[in-house]
């Protein structure tokens, strides 16, 4: 059995998960911080060659920010890639909340002429979830390439190339895929009658205070002072950031995400029921947008419930982590596209000990 199927019945009891998400035992005073063992982890990131930007905070302190390697400055822009997704799974529970979708109603309930007569019958938790089973825009290999000038229009995007022919039958299989994230945005721009941009200012970025965040657009498909990365050894690609639209097109600080997290942690982007049904894990730890799963590094007889985005577009990548519980988050960017950041789950990857170290702090 797997260390997610183990936890999965406990994350789920009635009102167990949801009075995790609700604690709010996690100040700290600022005379009682030992982040010694922060130190410690992050000087031994540092050693092990790694390339980018690592800040951990604890409600409203923060016990560590470093920039190791040749990040450069801590408050530099840099894209938040696939961190996108989380977003627009908050703005879709927002919209649950205001009884405005359902999740697990079809996309043909909301669009009746999508292009695609056979996609009409994937649900909104499928396209979450990535069990749509609709064509993957990553098929065309330069598709997000800046010499493909593919612009910034989503709407355009989603009845175009991800309404091409099914790739499996809605809920069958689970396939990584930004095209169900580019029809959820194209869907919220028609629900509201506003730009996806729009939508992401009014009701993210300005309530949580993301003041450097905003969206790549065909105007500005990259920002040449944005922090750029290496991919296979070598400079990255000039890549279109607009054309990930709702799947992976926003920029920001890491104060920026610092100021997502503790605003999601703190319950102001949605109803306590509608966060609670978006951080139900599946059997591998998928949930709405995330992945949630037990981490037993600090206390393998008491693991912490984590809730975990990554991004990754070229030569950079992110990992977000949040211990709503507790209140702590940790967030590692790179600028090796390389490195791979996958695995806290299991303790193991650049991140754990971090972590670790976090979930101890006294």
């Amino acid at each position: 059995m797997s260390v997610f199927s183990r936890y999965r019945r406990a994350l789920q009891l009635p009102g167990l998960l949801t009075a995790l998400l609700l604690s709010t035992s996690f100040c700290l005073p600022a005379s009682a911080i030992d982040n010694s063992g922060l130190e410690k982890a992050a000087n031994a990131l540092a050693q092990s060659g790694f390339q980018g930007a690592v800040l951990a905070a604890r409600g409203d302190q923060v016990l560590l920010q470093k920039s190791l390697g040749q990040f450069g400055e801590l408050n530099q822009t840099f894209r938040f890639a696939s961190i996108t997704k989380q977003m627009t799974a908050i703005l879709v529970m927002q919209e649950v909340d205001a009884g405005k979708l359902r999740l697990d109603a079809s996309l043909g309930s909301y669009w009746p002429d999508y292009p695609n007569a056979d996609a009409r019958a994937i649900t909104l938790r499928q396209l979450l979830t990535h069990y749509s089973g609709l064509y993957n825009e990553n098929a065309i290999p330069d598709f997000h390439m800046a010499s493909a000038a593919r612009g910034d229009n989503m709407q355009e995007f989603a009845t175009g190339v991800c309404a091409q022919p099914l790739k499996a039958s809605p809920g069958s299989n689970f396939d990584y895929n930004n095209c169900d994230y580019m029809v959820l945005g194209a869907l919220l721009e028609r629900l509201n009658k506003q730009s996806f941009a729009q939508l992401l200012k009014k009701r993210i970025f300005q309530v949580a205070g993301m003041k450097q965040s905003g969206l790549y657009n065909a105007a500005m498909p990259d920002n040449r002072s944005h922090v750029h990365g290496i991919l296979n050894g070598q400079p990255e690609p000039e890549v279109n950031f607009a054309s990930y639209g709702a799947a992976g097109s926003s920029y920001g600080t890491l104060q920026d995400l610092l100021a997502m997290n503790r605003t999601f942690i703190q319950g102001k982007l949605m109803s306590a029921a509608a966060r609670s049904e978006m951080l139900k894990p599946n059997a591998t730890g998928g949930a709405l947008g995330v992945w949630v799963y037990p981490f037993g590094g600090a206390d393998a007889a008491k693991p912490t419930v984590i809730v975990e985005r990554q991004g990754w577009i070229a030569g950079i990548r992110i990992l977000n982590l949040v211990d709503i519980a507790s209140g702590n988050i940790l967030i590692l960017v790179s600028t090796n596209g390389d490195l791979d950041l996958t695995q806290t789950w299991a303790n193991q990857g650049p991140a754990a000990a971090l972590l670790s170290a976090l979930i101890k702090v006294k």
